[in-house]
């Protein structure tokens, strides 16, 4: 009888996974029906403004429209017209040990290949000629919006643009993008080996079909490295826990994402409570916990200071020229009402949640849905976590947690839109969570039929988006 239920409530997740997928899907084919804005920077009541999220596929030929519903469909339909029989061998049969490590080098090469074409968003325009701009009293070689990356970024030009006669900063980050992406799918395929997470293809999949991988396609701007910082500091994180690696190593990586964007001292709690989950649970003394939080912050933070300092870019410029909020200094999204030009709506108006549902459509398509349909299926079920299990649930879940506040509160200045890519490291403690998650709640074999769907939606939806912003584009005239 309890196994019948347990069978039954799986079903379940699995019929509400698939609709998951189906409805996602729907929504990029409804997007395609909505007229397209005649301006390349839309309105800000345009039909892509309100579905930018999914907008992405609007811009495939039909052949890659119908490559993504047979992609999202055919398992679907396989599972439940005879499948049903066969997942479980299908998911217990093994992979080859290239395999992973293969499609690692394609989408290295796919990184080199296939950049990003245009500066549409964000601050791309002004770093590329900033960094190379022909005064060089006015030339951006630093910056406290992002220490260590306009810092190696204006360096190599500094180095190299003579001899390869570089006009701008473009081609320093077709460089140096696609190498933070070798260490970020590094990373991955460490995280995909932990016995911890979900099978090494759920766990891999996740974390490659992200929309943010498009910072490794030679993207241009602040959070290529950050992001893979982030991911690292995540795996080194779940290894202190299990005991494999030592906590001022995971302090350290965290220091340095610090340094490549400071945006990421919103996980600063999760390593302050991984500290305190050493000290409690190995009877290491707080004195020493503290230490090898502090050092390396310390360590990292000084050199940040420090070359900031010897550059002539002291800490005055952090509260003046660099300073955080952008234009207006404005930190958080306003409560009650706009007060400026970079203030796009209120913290609890439509628009802005739109907007904050459209970043996890774009950069997450499948986390998020995922979570839902598991949690409601299985709502009241109990599950047993062995006690390693459940101390690496807590910091994902505080990590996670921490960064989708701080997506929901922090104001962007040019919208939610154009700074999806600030917002898109959110992703990353929200889907190792997923992965760690997921094989709590639902078997092997559940979890490929039921994820499957999920997992070609959101690759069909990154590959749109990428292709999407790898078409010529220029700017607007006038």
């Amino acid at each position: 009888m309890r196994e019948a239920a347990a069978r039954r409530r799986q079903q379940k997740a699995i019929v509400l996974l698939h609709g998951c997928a189906l409805l996602l899907l729907g929504m990029h084919l409804y997007a395609r029906t909505l007229p397209a804005s005649p301006d390349p920077v839309p309105a800000f009541h345009s039909a892509e403004t309100a579905w930018w999220g999914v907008w992405p596929a609007t811009y495939l030929p039909p052949w890659g429209v119908w490559l993504g519903v047979l992609g999202v469909c055919a398992p679907i339909v396989w599972y439940w017209w005879g499948g049903r029989q066969s997942v479980s061998n299908v998911a217990a049969g093994s992979w080859p040990a290239w395999l992973l490590p293969g499609v690692s080098v394609g989408l290295v090469v796919a990184f080199v290949l296939f950049p990003v074409a245009h500066t549409r968003w964000g601050d791309a325009f002004l770093l590329a000629k900033g960094i190379a701009f022909p005064d060089p009293a006015l030339r951006l070689t630093r910056s406290w919006q992002a220490p260590f990356d306009v810092a190696l970024h204006s360096q190599l030009w500094h180095l190299l643009h003579g001899p390869l006669n570089w006009e701008d900063a473009v081609p320093v980050y077709r460089w140096l993008s696609p190498l933070a992406g070798v260490v970020y799918l590094s990373v991955v395929l460490a995280l995909s080996r932990l016995p911890l997470l979900a099978p090494a293809w759920l766990s891999y999949g996740l974390l490659v079909t992200l929309g943010l991988v498009q910072l490794f396609f030679g993207y241009i701007e602040n959070y290529s490295f950050a992001a893979a910082a982030v991911l690292a500091y995540l795996w080194l994180a779940l290894a202190v826990l299990g005991g494999r690696r030592p906590l001022w190593l995971a302090a350290m990586v965290l220091a340095f994402a610090h340094a490549f964007h400071p945006s990421t001292i919103v996980l600063a709690p999760s390593l302050l409570y991984l500290g305190w989950l050493e000290a409690t649970n190995r009877s290491q003394s707080f004195l020493a916990v503290s230490l090898q939080i502090l050092l390396p912050m310390l360590a990292i933070g000084g050199a940040t200071w420090g070359l900031m300092e010897a550059s002539g870019h002291g800490v005055i410029r952090l509260w003046t020229t660099d300073r955080p909020g952008g234009g207006d200094a404005s930190w958080f999204v306003p409560l009650l009402e706009t007060t400026t030009r970079w203030e796009r709506y209120t913290m609890f108006s439509w628009p802005h949640l739109r907007d904050w549902l459209n970043n996890q459509l774009l950069v997450a398509p499948a986390v998020l849905p995922a979570w839902l349909a598991v949690g409601l299926s299985l709502r009241g079920t109990s599950e047993e976590k062995r006690p390693l299990q459940q101390r690496a649930v807590q910091l994902l879940q505080l990590a996670s947690g921490s960064y989708l506040l701080f997506t929901f509160v922090w104001n962007p200045d040019y919208g939610g839109q154009r700074d999806w890519d600030l917002f898109s490291l959110a992703a990353l403690p929200t889907t190792v969570l997923l992965a760690l998650w997921l094989p709590t709640r639902l078997p092997r074999p559940a979890l490929w039929g039921g994820m499957l769907p999920l997992l070609a939606l959101q690759a069909w939806h990154t590959a749109a988006w990428i292709y999407q912003n790898t078409l010529p584009w220029q700017w607007p005239d006038g």
